[in-house]
């Protein structure tokens, strides 16, 4: 029972809120569950449902060693689905939600937009399109906002953790000192109405050994760490983006939604919402 699992389940417009029932569900898999709004109960006593008033969250519960999960038989037939959001997969899923347009091209434009090889994308374009993410002809992604809402829900602990390159302890409202181009997400990007933002999230092609001194962010391990480092791996396809010229910039828009999720902060989750609700279009929806 996985995020990847549920993303491959299509329910009807209307139908009321996914409820998974199972034998046992590790502790990233709930808690991605629980950033998507996936409700679910195991035989272990873990689970998170939500209905009017009520909230019920068990976490925690393990089967005694010798009882956990039993492996898939061999020479069944059976196999485990394909973990959607793997990184390779989730940096082509990132590529097709900021530019859906990338859906009608040919597989080379999108594995160089999202910084994989070509068999990479290829991979993760059939199993999009067998899990109903990709249907022949349209012009985007389907279930566009399930797809997104399940991406970001994955990312923290699976992309974002993979492209981490360095935490520091800095003030983030300081302007950003660097020689290269930085892009900026979560509560740092630009268009976001935050006076004063408590952390600092930038991705960077390289990171040159000089940033932290140019920018005054420390390691000292007394301090509690607040600005975040991480690797670009994205190109845009679009030629008006990009400006090697402009030294900050934002991260693709569903990138700075995922990170301003990732914090855990209610006033932070507003600001993602009103931002989401400025990109999805209806048709989207």
């Amino acid at each position: 029972m996985t995020l990847a699992s549920a993303a491959r389940i299509e329910q009807p417009a209307g139908s009321p809120p996914m409820l998974l029932v199972g034998r046992q569900i590790n502790s990233r898999s709930a808690a991605a569950f629980r950033d998507a709004q996936i409700q679910f109960i195991d035989t272990l006593g873990n689970a998170y449902l939500s209905f009017g008033e009520v909230l019920i969250d068990v976490r925690g519960r393990t089967a005694p060693v010798g009882e956990q999960q039993p492996p898939v038989p061999a020479g069944t037939g059976q196999r485990r689905p394909a973990n959607l959001f793997s990184p390779g997969r989730a940096q082509v899923i990132l590529a097709l939600l900021a530019w859906p347009e990338l859906v009608g091209e040919k597989v080379r434009q999108v594995a160089s937009t999202a910084g994989v090889s070509v068999g990479q994308a290829h991979d993760a374009l059939g199993q999009l399109t067998e899990a109903g993410f990709l249907v022949p002809g349209s012009w985007g992604p389907v279930r566009f906002e399930e797809l997104l809402d399940y991406w970001t829900a994955a990312y923290p602990t699976g992309l974002g953790r993979r492209l981490e390159a360095a935490r520091f302890h800095g003030d983030p409202a300081r302007p950003i000192s660097s020689e290269r181009p930085v892009y900026l997400s979560g509560e740092s990007a630009q268009g976001l109405d935050i006076a004063r933002p408590s952390t600092l999230t930038v991705y960077l092609a390289s990171v040159d050994s000089r940033l932290p001194v140019a920018n005054r962010w420390s390691t000292n391990p007394d301090r509690a760490r607040n600005v975040f480092v991480r690797r670009k791996f994205w190109v845009s396809p679009r030629p008006d983006e990009e400006d090697p010229a402009v030294p900050t910039q934002n991260a693709p828009w569903p990138l700075v939604y995922a990170d301003l999720l990732a914090t855990g902060d209610a006033r932070l989750a507003e600001v993602a919402r009103t931002w989401k609700a400025g990109r999805v279009r209806p048709d989207e929806s």
